[in-house]
């Protein structure tokens, strides 16, 4: 069998896999990008929200771009519902498989190889070097590192890294639905247990709508479109459903002799919101600069990569920790404690500490949201 080479190899073709390929061919590295499926974005499974901060850091283009999200509005199990509206752009809903496009266009221009249709069924890091093996011919293909960002999948690659142990399913559909201008939340037990369900406005009249729960995601979504605050807006609802796993916390190690490991497969994931492009594009440039210094130095050790982990867990690891305990405690809340939450929300100053909080980092507005309602008897049985 005859061995391909590249400087360093990509598994995955989303944005945090065409932004890594595209940060390292920039640098003038000879990168192959992997992925599975015969085109770009096909099929993507994402509600699509990017912060502004997100947006401007790592410039992504206009084109992209559905809608501003200026407003926000929230729902408690009876109905109940908080409005938040900002005067300038909160977020933006982007045409996630365009944006995929795109960013893997990105890396091409700048040089990267993609192999479209060309599932990787094999990883070997052996005799100093790093090699994949594809399913499209028997062919392999070898470089000095290698990087993992297939996303979250639950059939990782044996022997090669562990999948967090936590993990839950978000499942959405689009459809058309009257009057919706705000990005609409959804709380309780009876739609989401533990977690939240949406509508997000993209284009005229089509709606992004879906959830995330533990298990049964087809059965929860199937009841929260016949929702009496939904259903009677529905203007068709037989659209395709895709559902798949969110990393819940990150992954035991996210670096190995010769690799490392980006975005949802390592665990970069909002605790919150379940949302992985911010944090993933972070990690993502953190890990191509120990990829160059690893090449400059010609250290491709395990402990030359520990770096890289070790800085991404230092900038973004406490807010999965807080998201965890936020999740934790609002698992725990009944769907009567939720509506008094919206009560105590909507008069007892908790809007003014939204407003103060950052779309993106939830760590600071989660430590003031409890520490102000610690005292309430919202967390009393």
């Amino acid at each position: 069998m005859r061995t391909e080479t590249h400087d360093v190899i990509v598994v995955g073709a989303g944005p945090i896999g065409s932004y890594t390929a595209y940060l390292l061919a920039v640098e003038g590295l000879d990168v192959g990008i992997f992925e599975k499926n015969p085109v770009i974005g096909k099929d993507v499974n994402c509600t699509g929200i990017v912060s502004t901060e997100c947006l401007k850091n790592f410039d992504l283009p206009d084109k992209v771009i559905l809608r501003p999200v200026n407003s926000i509005k929230a729902f408690s199990p009876s109905g109940n519902y908080l409005r938040y509206e900002s005067a300038s752009p909160l977020a933006y809903v982007i045409n996630r498989g365009l944006f995929d496009h795109e960013m893997n266009s990105k890396a091409v221009r700048a040089g990267a190889t993609t192999y479209l249709n060309t599932r990787v069924k094999e990883i070997n890091i052996s005799d100093g070097t790093f090699k994949v093996k594809t399913e499209e011919k028997e062919r392999e293909f070898s470089s000095k590192i290698g990087v993992i960002a297939t996303g979250f999948e639950l059939n990782f690659f044996k022997g090669v890294f562990k999948r967090p142990k936590d993990f839950l399913y978000g499942i959405q559909t689009d459809v058309k639905m009257e009057g919706v201008s705000d990005i609409e939340v959804y709380f309780g037990k009876k739609i989401a247990p533990g977690s939240f369900g949406w509508i997000v406005p993209t284009n005229g009249k089509s709606v992004r709508v879906g959830l995330i729960t533990k298990e049964n995601a087809a059965e929860f979504l199937k009841r929260f479109l016949q929702n009496p605050l939904i259903t009677h807006r529905l203007d068709m609802r037989d659209n395709q459903t895709r559902c798949s796993p969110i990393p819940l916390g990150r992954i035991p190690k996210s670096y190995a002799e010769r690799l490392v490991i980006v975005g949802e497969a390592a665990g970069q994931v909002k605790t919150t919101t379940g949302g992985g492009i911010y944090f993933g594009l972070l990690c993502s440039e953190i890990a191509v600069r120990t990829i160059i210094k690893a090449l400059k130095s010609g250290n491709y050790s395990e402990k030359a990569f520990k770096e890289y982990e070790t800085i991404w867990r230092s900038k973004i690891e406490s807010e999965l920790k807080a998201g965890l305990v936020l999740r934790n405690i609002f698992s725990r809340l009944s769907d009567h404690q939720i509506d008094l939450l919206m009560d105590i929300a909507k008069r007892d100053g908790i809007l003014p500490i939204i407003r103060k909080s950052n779309f993106d980092w939830h760590r600071d507005l989660i430590a003031s949201l409890l520490r102000h309602l610690l005292s309430k008897k919202l967390f009393r049985k």
